[in-house]
């Protein structure tokens, strides 16, 4: 059977009966390798008149034979002193000749044809037909541009072939040096009439969508969680992506509505300024647990040793700065009614006595924790005390699928989460000897091709700003910042350790190459959740 352009019918570009007749017997009963394009559309310029736009009803092409072009005209058809006329007996409406149109549709075509430089077309063998599917030619009084040999009526369409022979026979000459298209020339005008063209939609666009859904599933954790606010002390137990932190966050506001100061205390410095960032003038305090040492230490007028920027001791921060929130606790009282703590596994048990000094009534005190057992990298064993209702989230709604699974080969929680969020892609795996260059390469990808905005994007190592080769290689065309969604052409750069909290559309994990396996396991768990809808992870390639 003749291939045909569409395969089937399309409704919309059906303008009558008699086209849907004609597409059936061409698609049903002319042999290949006869090719037939139905609804031919095209765009030609004319220097005077500019831009001309054409259709026209079929355009058949056999690369042995020729080229025709196919006006249909269906219905009720007559011819009057040399003008047409279709319609019923009584309500005819007058027309332009069929025969013209489709001599103006045949040059039209061909002007295009050689105007998109196909190879010889200039010589091929382009002629017209007029197709009559309702009528019969001896109802007709044909007028003088209408050749009975380029007719096909209603009785023609029953062998179609040997009608379309007919019509050739007639445009062909005693002396005709006008050629068939070849099959070279047939596969040209198939990628002009009817290209097969993929318009790609950039992971940029997907992502809109995917977060959309990440705020819904949110939105549902938020909800279930309610039910639990007529309990004062709860502890909340979810796996990375789980929503902890948005939770935490809500809990904090809610309890910020009711009256309450509240103390939103966690572990990581870029987590905590993020969220203080977005906090306007809301009545949470967002803070780390050692900025909130420092800070109450000053206030208090508690006397802190200064050892400059990265030169303090281990025992500075396990011990020098929660001593001195204890005597700054004494000196300024209660400061906080209600307290939330996020990445409380990062936390000591005696950090949390300390900070419960510093509420107002402990005993009539919200206080709301929210754990990762399996997110334990710097091993501390802090646990609910007694008394606190524990719940668990046992759904990812940070993660697509795809990434969920890869997250769920690095997790050992006592309660396997599952996943709800949209299919998404795989991880991506890349092996090199030049890390710093191939990252380069995949954020110009990212940014170019897939048009992801480089705030979208953030680059982690386990290494810190200072100590990454990566880093210090620089991003090509783009610039690193340790600043989260700066806008302009900045990728994000941070420690995975510091990024713990936090998320983005987009993550390239690099130089894990160096861990113990212990460590590594602890960073691809905590690495690979940060990503929301991308995760790349880039490793060396061994050496020849």
């Amino acid at each position: 059977m003749a291939e045909m352009f569409p395969p089937e019918l399309l409704e919309g570009e059906v303008k009558s009966e008699g086209e849907r007749k004609v597409f059936k017997v061409l698609r049903d009963s002319l042999p290949a390798p006869w090719q037939a394009y139905h609804s031919v559309s095209w765009l030609t310029r004319d220097p005077g008149s500019g831009v001309i736009d054409g259709e026209m009803d079929f355009v058949l092409c056999h690369p042995d034979v020729a080229v025709l072009c196919l006006e249909v005209k269906g219905g009720n058809i007559d011819s009057v002193g040399g003008a047409w006329f279709t319609g019923p007996a009584g309500r005819q409406t007058s027309i332009r000749s069929p025969f013209a149109q489709a001599t103006d549709h045949r040059y039209a075509l061909k002007r295009n044809i050689i105007d998109n430089n196909i190879a010889g077309s200039e010589n091929w063998l382009i002629g017209e037909a007029v197709v009559f599917p309702d009528v019969t030619v001896h109802e007709l009084v044909l007028t003088p541009d209408a050749a009975r040999e380029l007719i096909i009526d209603r009785s023609d369409l029953r062998d179609i072939e040997e009608s379309l022979q007919r019509v050739v026979a007639y445009h062909r000459g005693a002396r005709e040096k006008r050629k068939a298209p070849g099959t070279d020339g047939a596969k040209a005008l198939r990628q002009l009439l009817a290209p097969t063209v993929r318009l790609r939609l950039p992971l940029a666009e997907e992502f809109v969508d995917e977060q959309a859904q990440f705020v819904t599933l949110t939105q549902d954790q938020t909800d279930a969680l309610v039910a639990l606010r007529r309990n004062r002390q709860v502890a909340v137990f979810g796996c990375a992506g789980s929503g902890k932190t948005m939770l935490a966050v809500e809990q904090a506001r809610h309890l910020a509505e009711t009256g309450s100061r509240v103390l939103f205390a966690c572990f990581n410095k870029a987590l905590a300024e993020s969220l203080a960032a977005g906090a306007g003038d809301s009545s949470v305090t967002y803070a780390t647990f050692h900025k909130l040492c420092v800070d109450l230490a000053k206030e208090a007028g508690v006397e802190l040793p200064d050892f400059g920027k990265g030169k303090a001791p281990s025992d500075y921060f396990s011990d020098v700065l929660p001593d001195a929130l204890l005597e700054a606790a004494g000196i300024l009282g209660p400061r906080f009614d209600a307290l939330v703590i996020d990445e409380a596994q990062d936390f000591e048990s005696d950090w949390y006595e300390i900070l419960l000094c510093l509420l107002d009534d402990e005993s009539k005190a919200n206080v709301w924790l929210f754990f990762d057992e399996n997110q334990r990298i710097f091993g501390r064993g802090f646990q609910p005390p007694e008394g606190f209702t524990k719940t668990d989230l046992v759904r990812n709604c940070r993660n697509t699928q795809a990434i969920h699974r890869e997250v769920m080969k690095h997790y050992s929680g006592p309660v396997t989460p599952g996943v709800v969020g949209p299919p998404g892609r795989d991880v991506e795996h890349h092996q090199t000897r030049d890390q710093p260059a191939e990252v380069a390469r995949i954020i110009e990808r990212l940014c170019g091709e897939e048009e992801i905005p480089p705030q979208d994007i953030v680059v982690l190592s386990p290494h810190s700003w200072d100590g990454s080769r990566v880093r210090r290689a620089g991003a090509g065309e783009y610039e690193y910042t340790p600043s989260k969604g700066e806008l302009g052409k900045n990728v994000g750069f941070s420690s995975i350790s510091g990024y713990k909290g936090l998320e983005a559309p987009a993550v390239i994990l690099c130089e894990l190459e160096d861990l113990d396996d212990d460590w590594r396991e602890q960073m691809l768990y905590v690495g690979i959740s940060r990503a929301q809808s991308l995760c790349v992870f880039v490793e060396s390639a061994d050496e020849p």
